[in-house]
């Protein structure tokens, strides 16, 4: 290569046939690389149509999906609604079958929720009451009195002598008579 003699440049312009000669060939160039480069596209070429058919299915796919989803969302927030308005009822209802509760001690936003709190409530509920029964039983040991009138009994005579009970005896025979 070092040797080889340099080729000699030249600015000449090509005449009319060396002009067609040289287009037919740039076409046919032309033409031969845009058969190479759609051979080696055609694969890609192939699974870019499939992808977008694809694609078209599923865009079409999709749409009714949209509108389920709507659809679906709308049904649940209603039904979050409901669910709502039932806890609401529960805690009613609850308030209602149970006249000691005051609504401040049932709280909650599900009915799990709702029921822990009457759980706790009943729980301090009967503590409330186990309180005031110890307080009674308190108080009633202090002033006992005993229920009905007492035994209908003479009068004790033990201590009496002969005259005193003949004269206790006199004198109950004439209150009998006065009645």
């Amino acid at each position: 290569m070092a040797n080889e003699p340099e080729p000699e440049i030249t600015n000449e312009t090509p005449t009319k046939e060396d002009y067609a000669a040289i287009k037919l060939e740039l076409e046919t160039e032309r033409q031969r690389a845009q058969g190479l480069v759609a051979e080696a596209t055609r694969e890609l070429t192939e699974r870019i149509a499939t992808l977008e058919t694809d694609l078209a299915t599923k865009t079409g796919e999709l749409e009714p999906l949209k509108g389920q989803l709507a659809e679906v969302s709308t049904n649940f927030e209603g039904a979050k609604a409901a669910y709502a308005y039932a806890v609401e009822d529960f805690k009613k209802l609850v308030l209602q079958a149970n006249p000691l509760f005051t609504p401040d001690i049932i709280w909650g936003d599900t009915i799990d929720d709702v029921k822990a709190s009457v759980g706790k409530a009943g729980v301090l509920v009967s503590k409330v009451k186990e309180g005031l029964e110890a307080q009674a039983k308190a108080l009633a040991g202090l002033t006992t009195v005993p229920a009905g009138a007492p035994a209908r009994t003479g009068p004790n005579t033990e201590g009496m002598s002969t005259i005193g009970k003949i004269n206790l005896g006199l004198e109950q025979a004439r209150k009998k008579k006065e009645q």
